[in-house]
C-alpha cells in the first residue's frame, strides 16, 4: 500500500513540475504564459547565445571534412552567434547555417562582393588568381541565404540543383609591348572551367573594362565554385590589371531548381 501511495505522489509531483513556470535569472515571470524564461538582473526577458569569433571556432568545425564540419545529429538545433559573419547560426546535425532568416527575404540566393585583386605579365610569364569574395554586414544587397560561402574565394554548394550564376567585375590596367593580351575571368567548378568571359587589350593600352556573365550550371553537393582570372600573352609585353573592389563588382548564385 505504501508503494502504491508513493507512486501516486510521484505522479502528482511530476504533473506539477510539467505545468510549472521556470524562470532563470529572475524571481517572477514577465508573462503568465511563460513556461521557460531567461531574465537579466532587472527582470527583462533575454536570450544570450554563446559566441564564436569565426566559423573555425564553431563547434564541430573540422577542416579535414569536405564541408568543414563533423556530423553530430545529437547537437541538432544548437544556436551560436558567429561574430565574424555577424549572424546567428543553427547547427542542423551536419553543418552550421544561418538562423532567423527575415520573413519575406528570398532564401534561394547568395550574393558576394568581389574584393580587389591583381594579376599581370612579364613577357610570357603571367600570374593567375581566384577573385576574393566577401559579404558585407548590414547590407541588404549582400547575403548568404544559401549558406555556401566557404572561404575567402570559394562557394561550397550545399544542395544539388540548377544554379543561375551572375557575374560582374570592373577591372583596369595597362599593357605595353609588341603584342596585345587577352584577360580572362572563368567560372571554375572543382578546378574545371565551366564558363568564361574575356577582353582584349591592344599592344599599348590603358583602359577600364567591365566583364559580365549570366549562365546556368548544374551543381552537386560539395562542389567548390571559384572565379579565376588569367592573362594570355603570346609575345613580349608588360601588363598589370586590378580587379574588383568597386560597387559594380559582385557575383551571385541563385538556386532555381
Amino acid at each position: 500500500m505504501k508503494k502504491y501511495i508513493s507512486l501516486i505522489g510521484l505522479s502528482i509531483l511530476g504533473c506539477s513540475l510539467m505545468s510549472a513556470q521556470v524562470i532563470m535569472g529572475g524571481s517572477a515571470p514577465a508573462s503568465p504564459y511563460t513556461q521557460l524564461e531567461l531574465q537579466n538582473n532587472t527582470g527583462q526577458k533575454v536570450l544570450i547565445l554563446p559566441g564564436a569569433a569565426n566559423n573555425t571556432a564553431l563547434p564541430k568545425y573540422n577542416a579535414l571534412q569536405a564541408d568543414g564540419y563533423d556530423d553530430d545529429p545529437a547537437m541538432e538545433a544548437m544556436l551560436m552567434y558567429d561574430k565574424n559573419a555577424v549572424m546567428a547560426k543553427v547547427y542542423e546535425g551536419t553543418t552550421w547555417e544561418q538562423a532567423f532568416i527575415s520573413q519575406g527575404k528570398s532564401a534561394t540566393w547568395t550574393r558576394a562582393r568581389i574584393d580587389a585583386a591583381s594579376a599581370g605579365c612579364i613577357s610570357i610569364l603571367c600570374s593567375s588568381n581566384n577573385l576574393p569574395l566577401s559579404i558585407p554586414a548590414n547590407n541588404t544587397q549582400f547575403a548568404d541565404y544559401l549558406s555556401v560561402r566557404h572561404s575567402g574565394d570559394t562557394f561550397r554548394i550545399r544542395q544539388k540543383g540548377l544554379y543561375r550564376i551572375n557575374f560582374n567585375v570592373l577591372f583596369s590596367g595597362i599593357n605595353v609591348g609588341f603584342t596585345g593580351t587577352r584577360v580572362n575571368v572563368a567560372i571554375v567548378v572543382n578546378g574545371e572551367e565551366k564558363a568564361y568571359m574575356s577582353a582584349n587589350a591592344a599592344f599599348f593600352s590603358i583602359n577600364s573594362y567591365l566583364a559580365s556573365a549570366d549562365t546556368v550550371l548544374f551543381l552537386d553537393v560539395n562542389n567548390d565554385v571559384n572565379f579565376r582570372i588569367t592573362i594570355d600573352n603570346e609575345g613580349f609585353s608588360l601588363s598589370g590589371y586590378t580587379f574588383g573592389g568597386t560597387p559594380e563588382s559582385n557575383v551571385s548564385l541563385e538556386r532555381i531548381l
